[in-house]
C-alpha cells in the first residue's frame, strides 16, 4: 500500500551523542500531530510540539517520555472546563429538582421545632447537622441550609430516632444531597417502597436501613 503523503509534523528526539539513532518522543511510533487528537486541538498540538522539541534538546534523554506525557496531558485537557461545567450544571439541576420534591424548614424554623424555649436553637441545629444526625441542604454561597421536614418529630421536639440512625450511617454530614435522594429512592428491601414511605407509615427499622446500606455497598 503506498505511503500516505499527507504532511504531518513528527517531533523526534535528536540523536544521542554516542551515535545512536533518533527516537520518537513519548514512545516508539508515537506521533505528535494534530491528526491524532480531537477536532479543535490542532493549536494545542502545535504548541505542545514546539515545547516537546525544546525539552528533547535540553532535558536528559531518560526523562523525555515522562515529560512528553505530562505536556500532552496538559495540552489536550479540557482547557476551558466545559466538561466540568456541564457536570456542575447537571448536578445543580438534580439538586433543584430534589429540592422541589422535599418540604424543608429554614434554620430558624428547625430550631424552634427542636428547642422551642431555647435561646441557642440555631446552635443546636448546627451541632446536629455537623454530627450527621440532621440533614441540612446547603444552598447558595453562604450557604443557607434547608432541612427536610420529614426528619422532625414535632410532638416530642426531636429528630426521629430512626432518621438520626439512618442519616448517621449514610454520612449525611458529608453528602446531604445524596442522603436526601436515598430517602426518596425505592428499594427492593422495602418491596419497592422508599425509606421515606416506610418512615411515614412507622414501619422503617434499623435492620431495614442496615440491609439497604449493605446491598448498596455490594453493588459498588
Amino acid at each position: 500500500m503506498p505511503e500516505n503523503r499527507t504532511r504531518r509534523k513528527v517531533i523526534k528526539a535528536p540523536a544521542a551523542k554516542s551515535g545512536g539513532g533518533p527516537r520518537v518522543v513519548a514512545g516508539r511510533g508515537h506521533r505528535l500531530s494534530a491528526a491524532a487528537y480531537p477536532a479543535g486541538a490542532s493549536r494545542g498540538a502545535e504548541v505542545a510540539g514546539e515545547f516537546v522539541e525544546y525539552v528533547t534538546r535540553n532535558a536528559p534523554r531518560g526523562e523525555w517520555a515522562l515529560i512528553a506525557k505530562l505536556i500532552l496531558d496538559e495540552a489536550f485537557a479540557d482547557p476551558i472546563g466545559t466538561g466540568a461545567g456541564d457536570r456542575a450544571e447537571a448536578a445543580a439541576e438534580r439538586r433543584q429538582s430534589l429540592l422541589e420534591k422535599v418540604a424543608t424548614l429554614k434554620a430558624g424554623e428547625a430550631g424552634r421545632v427542636l428547642a422551642p424555649r431555647a435561646g441557642e436553637s440555631r446552635t443546636l441545629v448546627k451541632k446536629l447537622r455537623d454530627e450527621g444526625v440532621l440533614l441540612g441542604l446547603p444552598l447558595g454561597r453562604r450557604p443557607d441550609y434547608h432541612y427536610p421536614a420529614f426528619q422532625f418529630d414535632t410532638v416530642h421536639h426531636r429528630v426521629w430516632p430512626i432518621v438520626a440512625y439512618a442519616n448517621s450511617k449514610l454520612g449525611a454530614a458529608e453528602d446531604p444531597w445524596g442522603v436526601t435522594s436515598w430517602w426518596r429512592t425505592p428499594s427492593d428491601i422495602l418491596d419497592g417502597r422508599t425509606p421515606l414511605q416506610d418512615l411515614e407509615d412507622g414501619d422503617l427499622t434499623e435492620i431495614a436501613v442496615d440491609n439497604m446500606i449493605s446491598v448498596a455497598e455490594q453493588g459498588m
